[in-house]
């Protein structure tokens, strides 16, 4: 609960500019950050925009804009970060891009 993506949902198709919505939050808060990967087992993992230094709950983690990206099965992970450099599991949505 306190590392979940709720929009776009797992499976969801996009396209344009969408918000990334969820909640970013721990007891010891340093940054999170929403990263993308493509295809069905990323190898690398890129970040959308950039490291954000607020929590946040229920509401808008990020905006991402689809037609920076090829049509195509992507990932989308939230990571948030604790101020001793740790992270729990971080949370996964798979998402398809048709621009």
């Amino acid at each position: 609960p306190n590392v979940s993506i709720t929009s776009p949902r797992m499976g969801a198709t996009v396209s344009g500019r969408i918000p990334i919505e969820g909640t970013a939050r721990n007891d010891r808060f340093q940054f999170y950050k929403v990263e993308l990967g493509q295809g069905p087992e990323p190898k690398r993992w890129s970040v959308v925009s950039d490291l954000h230094r607020a929590p946040v709950i229920g509401g808008v983690l990020e905006e991402f804009d689809t037609t920076s990206v090829p049509n195509g099965l992507y990932w989308l992970q939230l990571v948030v970060v604790d101020q001793t450099g740790n992270f729990p599991p971080p949370c996964r949505v798979r998402i398809q891009v048709e621009n």
